[in-house]
């Protein structure tokens, strides 16, 4: 074990090394500040991560299940999402998985993902280890998984399963190796592996790569005698009952849970047609070569980047062709090039292939072109691991060959993906800001190109491979990293208010507080943005709240329709369905939900151009014919603070109808991409002729924007800076004729405004009754006749209550709650949620620890303690008679 000391510490310190710009806060990679709508002065320059789900499901639900951990409870049920929702249930969230604790902490999620890559890179050592690979090539093995595409590209519950892969064939090669040597030796690992992958909150990654699994254990199964196999498979086969055993409560939860959930595009035939883009296949091996993450990006290029799961490498590509003609392991090896190039041919849908393996059971109603890379990128690290082994064990002939073939085959492929890359995408009109792909992708030439003039001595060239391929591997992964912001700070005013105020009921937002942030500040909220997602509960919101919603994503701001309602038409047209589910406050930006809006300007969005105005620059907005007969108080303009650098004020005029009036704001604290306000001096009576608003920079030291939208030239409106017209550009205007008659607005800052409706409906209700709520499982009751407690917190099976202790149904109340029967007299009723057929989760927990504990009792029995003897290229076990 001492000779491989230097390449685990390799694995475990160089992640740290690589992030340490985030670890020590240069750059801000906390989801809370990027993704929650509560955060100011936020400045990105492009994506650090292709999927905000990190946010919405893995961070904001993972840390409302860490802190019930923490509170005593197991998550199984969240009340802070849409009326109720399961939550170890839902996954994504990973409630169970042990890791998860971290999300409790500040900046958790980084941490938590640090952990995953290095449990990823020491199981690759451990795994190479096995195989009697040097040092050297399991420490770049190791390196080059815990860097692979997937940690790079996504960080939502995706990357929680991909560190128990090379776990779980830790414990099949164990598992070989001890009945090879006929003392019959456990599989700790394969159950615990196993476990673990499915607590991580991603079943659809764990069981693709459980196929991997499958595979690498079949192709081990020709080295061994005859005799020993059926005692392999069995004992391999064990070890994967055990794991599932000790899954039991996730896999269960999650399953009975299915029914009664929605699944977006999961049902039916869910993916079993899709895939990426052909023409994209280019960045599997040099993902930055026409522009960084979603830069630049044609419209028909919007799938790739909402679909792509990650990307490989040049060099860890030729390095693994070049371990593909080794003799030892030769069975594995071509397994797991098979597995490489079956895998990844279905990505970019590759005729026969990608039919074939969206015909696996399963595999099709999971987005496997996403999922599958992962499992792609450990083939070819162990590949490439192999590889090293041979260039230092070989020849300088025997090793040629392979060597000249893997960069010949990269090369070409390359060249090819250049010249098929440059029909289809667009160069930015910036040159600039292409510089950094194109430094990229002259990089990985220049991996090929120093791999092709190392010395042929075999020490020394796999030295310099494996030094050049996992620079390549960090530096890809590092480059998102820096497209975190470097300031920022929350606003969290409104939180609090909420927090103080809102009791037992909820809030609907319209995109202040994003869905699932309000499970994170533990205050109730009626959005979501989620899969799975109960059916009961998508089906009212679509039939009495928000028909124009999207069904994955209720959250206030994306429509179905552009053109349709808006979620305030809807809220305003059904505001009684809103307070039927406890809806006692509206949450939306600053600027007035009731303001009026020109026609057409509302919901205008894309080819918006920013114009400039420094100190002392005017623009003149004309807006044709508003024909308002309420009073006007204030009007407001849509502005860009180039990420909150703006300084100064800004002077209004607005005059209509022989009538002017006049305000000012400051700039100071003006929020970037809002409105900005400008409270007039007296009203305006009345706007039924063209408005003119004028506007002037005064002061300061920076520029403030106007966004520019573009307008039919026929429109009306017109838009002119320091006299000179801007033709085809609207500046977004909007005007206040109330302060919140509709509702009463309670709370305001830079960040939200918050309304409270009329007429909430209380969490608990019973006729005749008075009811004294403890929290929102515990309320005591005193009612002078039997009567019904209604309790708005969705119904699903697995709810129960005690009355006094003693057990009382939970009944379905319609359309969505839930109502328990009440005695006469004072009574105190708890309310609990346990996911169905949960005991015998349990069951089948204690059940998989026994065998795993059993299992490696007997293991440490039969061989004593381990005394771990290696040279550079072989591994023995010796027994210690202790």
């Amino acid at each position: 074990m001492r000779s491989y000391r230097g390449a685990i510490i390799a694995v475990l310190l160089t992640p740290l090394l690589a992030k340490l710009h985030l670890i020590l806060g240069f750059f801000i990679a906390d989801p809370l500040y990027l993704h929650s709508g509560l955060a100011n002065g936020i400045v990105q320059h492009g994506l650090p991560t292709l999927d905000p789900n990190i946010a919405f499901t893995s961070h904001a639900l993972g840390h409302r299940a860490a802190l019930d951990w923490l509170s005593g409870h197991i998550p199984w049920w969240n009340p802070y999402e849409g009326v109720g929702s399961p939550l170890a249930g839902e996954m994504q969230s990973a409630a169970l998985f042990p890791l998860n604790l971290l999300l409790a902490l500040p900046n958790g999620q980084l941490f938590m993902h640090l952990s995953l890559q290095l449990i990823a890179g020491l199981f690759t050592v451990l795994v190479l280890r096995r195989l009697g690979a040097p040092a050297l090539a399991a420490g770049v093995a190791g390196i080059l998984f815990e860097f692979n595409g997937t940690f790079a590209w996504l960080a939502n519950a995706v990357v929680n399963p991909i560190p128990f892969l090379p776990m779980v064939l830790l414990g099949v090669e164990a598992t070989r190796a001890g009945v090879e040597a006929g003392n019959g030796r456990g599989w700790f690992w394969i159950p615990v592996g196993l476990a673990l992958s499915l607590y991580a909150g991603f079943p659809e990654m764990a069981y693709l790569d459980g196929l991997l699994i499958g595979a690498w254990t079949l192709a081990r199964l020709p080295s061994l005698p005859a005799a020993r196999r059926a005692a392999y498979l069995a004992r391999v086969s064990l070890g994967a009952v055990a794991g599932l055993l000790l899954a039991a409560p996730p896999v269960i939860a999650f399953l009975t849970y299915l029914p009664d959930a929605f699944l977006g595009g999961h049902g039916g035939e869910g993916f079993r047609h899709a895939h990426l883009d052909a023409t994209h296949f280019i960045r599997a091996f040099s993902p930055y070569l026409f522009g960084l993450q979603v830069q630049p990006m044609l419209p028909q290029d919007a799938f790739f980047w909402g679909g792509v799961g990650g990307y490989a490498g040049l060099g860890l590509t030729a390095t693994a062709l070049m371990g593909l003609w080794g003799r030892p392991h030769r069975t594995l090896r071509w397994a797991l090039a098979a597995w490489a190039v079956i895998a990844g041919g279905s990505l970019y849908g590759a005729p026969i292939i990608t039919p074939l393996v969206t015909s696996v059971p399963g595999v099709g109603t999971a987005a496997f072109f996403r999922y599958l890379p992962p499992s792609i990128d450990f083939a070819l690290a162990v590949l490439s691991g192999l590889a090293l082994q041979d260039l230092a064990a070989g020849t300088r002939v025997r090793a040629a060959r392979p060597y000249w073939a893997g960069l010949g085959i990269m090369a070409i492929i390359l060249a090819v993906g250049v010249v098929l890359a440059q029909q289809h995408f667009a160069f930015p009109d910036k040159p600039r800001s292409f510089l950094p792909s194109v430094g990229l992708a002259v990089f990985g030439a220049l991996t090929l190109i120093v791999m092709g003039i190392v010395p042929a001595t075999g020490r020394l060239r796999g030295q310099v491979v494996g030094a050049v391929i996992s620079a390549e591997a960090i530096l890809l992964l590092m480059v998102p990293t820096f497209s975190f912001p470097r300031k920022g700070h929350l606003e969290l005013g409104g939180v609090h208010f909420l927090q103080q105020n809102l009791g037992l009921q909820r809030f609907f937002t319209m995109g202040a507080i994003q869905p699932n942030y309000g499970s994170y500040f533990g205050i109730a909220s009626i959005n979501h943005n989620d899969l799975p997602v109960p059916q009961a509960w998508v089906d009212h919101v679509m039939s009495r709240l928000d028909d124009n919603s999207l069904k994955e994503v209720f959250d206030g701001l994306d429509r179905q329709n552009r053109d349709g309602p808006t979620a305030m038409d809807n809220l305003l047209r059904n505001i009684d369905a809103y307070q039927d589910v406890g809806v006692r406050y509206v949450v939306t930006f600053p600027d007035n939900p009731f303001d009026w809006f020109p026609s057409g300007q509302k919901n205008v969005n894309g080819g918006n151009i920013p114009i400039a105005l420094g100190d002392g620059d005017q623009a003149i907005i004309t807006v044709p014919n508003p024909g308002l007969s309420d009073v006007v108080d204030s009007v407001k303009l849509l502005i860009a603070t180039y990420g909150g650098k703006s300084d100064g004020t800004m002077t209004l005029t607005a005059c209509a109808d022989d009538a002017c009036a006049a305000g000012q704001a400051s700039l100071d604290t003006a929020g970037d991409n809002r409105f900005l306000a400008f409270q007039l001096d007296h009203p305006l009576p009345s706007v039924q002729h063209d408005l003119v608003i004028t506007v002037r920079k005064m002061g300061g030291s920076n520029p403030v924007a106007l966004w520019g939208w573009p307008t039919p030239s026929d429109s009306g409106y017109t838009l002119r800076v320091n006299d000179a017209p801007v033709p085809g550009r609207q500046v977004k205007v909007a005007l206040s004729t109330h302060d919140g008659a509709a509702f009463k607005r309670v709370y305001t800052d830079t960040i939200m405004s918050i309304y409270e409706l009329p007429n909430p409906a209380p969490y608990f209700s019973a006729p005749g009754c008075t009811l004294g709520p403890q929290s929102r499982d515990v309320v005591v009751a005193n009612c002078p006749a039997p009567a019904p407690l209604r309790r708005r917190e969705l119904f699903l099976r697995g709810w129960t209550a005690t009355v006094d202790g003693q057990a009382r149904p939970v009944v379905p109340d319609a359309p969505l709650f839930q109502r328990v029967d009440l005695p006469a007299g004072r009574s105190e009723i708890m309310f609990r949620f346990l996911p169905p057929y949960m005991g015998w989760g349990y069951a089948a927990f204690a059940a998989g620890l026994a065998l795993t504990l059993v299992g490696a009792w007997l293991d440490h029995r039969r061989r004593g303690w381990p005394r771990w003897s290696a040279s550079r290229d072989t591994l023995t076990a010796v027994s210690d008679p202790r």
